[in-house]
């Protein structure tokens, strides 16, 4: 790649408070090319609208709860800053930026914004550790909307790093510093609908590939959180499981987020909160702590994009 090179970190995104929630919502419903809402393409919007308006409430009163927004950009921000430090001696011509698919700063804005400070080569990496089009793959749709209005540029993207032995070793780590003698390793992943699976999509197949490497010879368990909708999901469903679990053994669980890097509503909200409440037996309860801003998941980016550049 070009010594000069924007690398563009792509993630959900969260709203920054309650207010902005309806917007936040709208834009999700509003992706059809993940969720295909009643009347075609021509009623989506307006039905997204209506979503999100009927959903804003419940999830307004989930977000006040853990501090009344989303520290995603945050931790994203974070991070790309001392990717981008710790890249700078090597290759003093890279920018790190930050691109969120369903909220500011949105993806294809920050795309021209590396245009229009000069860059002509964008590295892509996504933080979601396991491809998938709902993530990784809509983030990149939306960058190559703006892209298409844009002349001589050099795109590479980065599109999972789910067995990179920097991240699956870090993540073992984590593990290993955190989880009890007798706890049982219980890892939860973002479900997905099981259509997009029938259709090639090789997320839940890379989430069991991490699992396997960050487990080492640990028993382990997987399921999967944040179904939602009417439509058949990839199970089991993460609140059933430790019900079960928690039901046949009288041993604690440790949950291992797999899918996220950082804290966001499915840490702080569904799996620190919403899951004691559901299963009760809080004290039986663990969460590994996220990644966020620690230095050591930093140095796990920086080496695949030093990877990419030395290609």
């Amino acid at each position: 790649m070009n010594a000069k090179t924007a690398v563009i970190f792509l993630a959900m995104g969260g709203p920054d408070s309650v207010e902005e929630i309806p917007e936040f919502l709208y834009n999700i419903f509003s992706d059809r090319s993940i969720i295909r809402l009643p009347g075609g393409a021509l009623l989506q919007k307006p039905f997204a609208r209506l979503i999100s308006k009927l959903r804003s409430k419940g999830v307004q009163e989930n977000y006040r709860r853990i501090g009344g927004g989303s520290p995603l950009l945050k931790w994203s921000r974070a991070q790309a800053e001392q990717v981008q430090s710790l890249l700078s001696a090597q290759y003093p011509g890279i920018r790190c930026y930050v691109g969120m698919r369903y909220f500011r700063p949105f993806t294809d804005a920050v795309v021209k914004q590396a245009y229009d400070d000069g860059f002509r080569s964008i590295l892509f990496l996504p933080l979601y550790p396991q491809y998938s089009k709902a993530t990784t793959g809509s983030s990149l749709l939306l960058a190559e909307r703006q892209l298409r209005r844009l002349e001589d540029v050099t795109v590479e993207t980065i599109r999972d790093f789910h067995d990179s032995a920097g991240y699956t070793t870090l993540l073992r780590e984590y593990i290993d510093a955190n989880i009890a003698a007798d706890d049982i390793l219980l890892f939860s992943a973002h479900s997905l609908p099981q259509k997009f699976v029938d259709e090639g999509d090789p997320y839940v197949d890379q989430v069991r590939r991490t699992v396997e490497l960050a487990a080492g010879d640990r028993e382990y368990y997987l399921s999967f959180q944040s179904r939602t909708g009417p439509v058949k999901w990839v199970g089991p469903d993460t609140i059933e499981e430790v019900q079960r679990l928690l039901a046949e053994t009288e041993r604690n669980i440790f949950i291992v987020p797999i899918s996220f890097v950082c804290d966001h509503i499915e840490t702080l909200f569904e799996i620190d909160l919403e899951l004691p409440e559901k299963v009760g037996s809080p004290h039986r309860l663990k969460r590994m702590p996220m990644f966020n801003d620690d230095k050591r998941f930093s140095a796990v980016l920086a080496e695949l994009v030093r990877e990419r550049m030395q290609r």
